[in-house]
């Protein structure tokens, strides 16, 4: 199945309508829910993909459901405005809106509405009930006859949005994070505030949903539960062990756990976004778990089977390096590629993803390799070389704390930043091999 945005990126028709249809059910946006669900048709980059294959007069049209406050209606809107601006257009002259019981509609013309087509839709309007929320002439005795509230708020709100400048001064003031999404930060349903949190803690008990950051707060208390038993996990063997073993030196030295934890972040926090990069780019999230997954893991595993005879400096630092360039490579590979076949696309995938694959696999098993050389140099050095088992606690906690803490940092800051904070857990690994002079022989040295 061909996702909408690569068939876009493909053909070279024009045509006079787009839609984009309300394929999701409602959920109410003080719950929280599919705060994490990416969906890449509601992105800047894919209204401006639209707008650039519409003929001249030809309409973009997407439906959202309503919500109190506005929330869902007005990031389309502001989506809507965003890519008409970021194309050099009109926003006030080429938006049409409307709403009806539950849902509300968006016309987005390539060019401007005329005087005729306003009397058009306004005609159309009245015969179905439907209540004007913004057109270029709107009038506000006309957006609140038919679905009455007790005020205008979301032609009140559209209004005050168009009229913000700057309009980050409106997004910060919202009592909802409505910015538009892009496709670094796909999360068209999340919509909480940091600023919401007094709100939300106030709710508690008291509400049935709390104010808007509900779902959010279930992932943050998840990170903290996971967070307590890996700590949890990690620590308890070295307090038993000392309880036991007063006079004797640590097997669990802080250098260990500092590299193995390291690589244990950075690994999830490249897994994890190349995995939301490429569900665009592959156009279905199955084939972007499979691709994504089977070429970091095949390729990772053929990495520490050659470990032994790849210094482990170099590696490191390439694979930074690497990392680094992703945020900034990867969005042109996709502007380039994104209309070719699905087959084509696949294998460049596989092409672009083995080389990391093969230098994340090489930091682990270097590791481990030295600590066995630590061990085996003689009794004195066994307590110092460290726990093998351990590292390897160490290592999966971290994995598993990083999965959680990488969604949401996507959801704050985007999977660029994820990438890049990845490269820098990455780097400090680097630098522990640089405080680990055993780490650096190789047996073929």
């Amino acid at each position: 199945m061909e996702s909408d945005r690569s068939y876009l990126r493909r053909t070279q028709s024009k045509y006079d309508v787009i839609v984009l249809s309300l394929a999701s059910s409602f959920h109410p946006v003080r719950s929280g829910a599919y705060t994490l669900a990416e969906d890449y048709r509601y992105t800047v980059e894919s209204f401006s993909d639209a707008l650039a294959h519409l003929n001249s007069g030809g309409l973009l049209v997407a439906t959202r459901w309503l919500q109190d406050p506005p929330s869902e209606d007005l990031r389309l809107f502001a989506l809507a405005v965003t890519a008409l601006e970021n194309n050099n257009a009109d926003p006030r002259a080429q938006i049409v809106a409307f709403r009806g019981f539950n849902t509300a509609a968006i016309l987005v013309k390539n060019g401007a509405f005329t005087p005729d087509e306003l009397s058009s839709i306004r005609a159309f309007l009245t015969e179905r009930a439907f209540d004007l929320t913004y057109a270029p002439d709107v009038r506000a005795d006309e957006t609140n006859q038919y679905n009455i509230l007790p005020e205008s708020k979301y032609y009140q709100t559209y209004l005050s949005l168009l009229n913000s400048s700057p309009r980050k001064t409106f997004y910060d003031n919202y009592d909802y994070d409505i910015r538009p999404p892009t496709d670094d930060h796909p999360f068209f349903g999340h919509f909480f505030k940091w600023t919401q949190a007094p709100r939300v803690i106030a709710e508690f008990g008291k509400a049935w949903q709390p104010f808007g950051g509900a779902g959010y707060f279930v992932i943050v208390a998840l990170l903290i539960l996971a967070i307590i038993l890996a700590t949890a996990l990690i620590l308890l063997p070295v307090a038993i062990w000392k309880r036991t073993n007063r006079s004797a030196a640590s097997p669990f030295p802080l250098r260990n756990l500092l590299y193995f934890g390291l690589i244990g972040f950075a690994f999830l926090f490249v897994e994890i976004p190349l995995l939301q990069h490429f569900i665009l780019y592959l156009g279905n999230p199955a084939y972007a778990v499979t691709t994504v997954l089977f070429s970091l893991l095949f390729f990772s595993g053929l990495g520490s089977r050659w470990s032994d005879r790849i210094p482990l400096r170099p590696s490191l630092a390439t694979l930074v390096i690497l990392i680094f360039a992703a945020p900034l490579l990867l969005p042109r590979l996709f502007a380039w590629t994104l209309g070719l076949p699905l087959t084509i696309r696949l294998g460049l995938t596989t092409l672009v993803l083995s080389p990391l694959g093969l230098l994340m696999g090489i930091p682990f098993p270097a590791g481990i390799r030295s600590i066995k050389r630590e061990q085996d140099a003689g009794p004195g050095n066994e307590a110092q070389g460290g726990s093998v088992s351990w590292v390897w606690a160490v290592n999966g906690a971290a994995s598993v704390v990083a999965s959680i803490l990488s969604a949401l940092l996507a959801l704050t800051f985007g999977f660029s930043w994820v990438l890049r904070l990845g490269a820098f857990c990455y780097a400090g690994a680097w630098i522990m091999a640089w405080a680990w002079p055993d780490m650096l022989q190789r047996r073929d040295r």
